[in-house]
């Protein structure tokens, strides 16, 4: 192994952070769950959480909580009942998403855990000034990567690490061509905390998750999703904020562990 590439997905050796100027990072989404509330179920739930979070996120969407259905060996996208009310930022790339029942906040230009689990406990507090959340029911980071660089498609056994790339590191000889492969592994860190992992290829204007738009290339997709689950999760946003932080921590360690030094050079880090 070199020095950067780490050798265990869930370690304890040390994980240093190496910034990637050309990150194939498409996505990076936090979600708190909870329990129901009977003053968020309200058109004017809406207008007391805009009027917290309003200078930051000045636009509204109202729509249809989307909802995802993990069972074991699929992911199955169901479309929820909930009203959900959507805030972006004056560019549009951050978008705060409240439901009765979920907050989320999800970015296409992130900027690092710090930058990012500070803007979630600062939507997270404005939410307790709305209403009164007791306690949350589960805390999810997730990183959505995906390589569209037809470069580093051909080269994906050098950038991706034998145990991830399966059956697109297999030569076929020009016998076939691989139009399409998805594999995902469910692992459970502790009695609170867990990781679903999802990656493969997916072909020109194919998609993994209906809510993510597709590409018109061949892609290879790995996404992340860090969680931490119990019944009595603190709503505190300083807590919040530190769930968030040692959750994006173990997806990032998994990464790291699942890519090579030529893949981390290959879009803009310095080793």
């Amino acid at each position: 192994m070199t020095r950067s590439q780490l050798q265990a997905p869930f370690g304890d050796e040390p994980c240093e952070d190496v910034p990637l100027s050309v990150a194939p990072l498409v996505r990076v989404l936090t979600q708190l769950r909870f329990d129901p509330l009977a003053v968020l179920d309200s058109p004017n739930a809406a207008s007391l959480f805009a009027a917290e979070i309003g200078k930051d996120y000045p636009y509204l969407e109202k729509g249809a909580e989307f909802n995802m259905l993990i069972t074991p060996g699929q992911v199955s996208p169901q479309m929820g009942q909930n009203a959900v009310w959507r805030f972006r930022s004056p560019d549009r790339k951050t978008v705060v998403s409240l439901s009765n029942g979920s907050l989320a906040l999800e970015t296409s230009v992130y900027g690092g855990r710090t930058e990012f689990c500070s803007a979630l406990s600062s939507v997270s507090a404005a939410l307790k000034k709305v209403a009164y959340v007791p306690a949350y029911t589960r805390i999810g980071y997730r990183y959505t990567n995906r390589v569209v660089d037809q470069n580093a498609l051909a080269n994906l056994p050098s950038l991706i690490r034998p145990e991830i790339l399966g059956i697109s590191g297999v030569q076929l000889d020009g016998r076939a061509d691989l139009q399409h492969s998805l594999a995902q592994a469910s692992f459970k860190i502790d009695a609170s905390r867990g990781l679903l992992a999802q990656w493969g290829e997916m072909p020109p204007g194919g998609t993994f998750d209906p809510s993510l738009s597709s590409f018109e290339q061949r892609s290879w997709v790995l996404d992340l999703d860090s969680f931490y689950q119990s019944s009595e999760v603190s709503s505190d946003p300083e807590e919040v904020r530190g769930h968030a932080e040692m959750l994006s921590e173990s997806a990032y360690r998994f990464f790291r562990w699942a890519v090579t030094d030529e893949f981390l050079s290959h879009f803009g880090g310095k080793l």
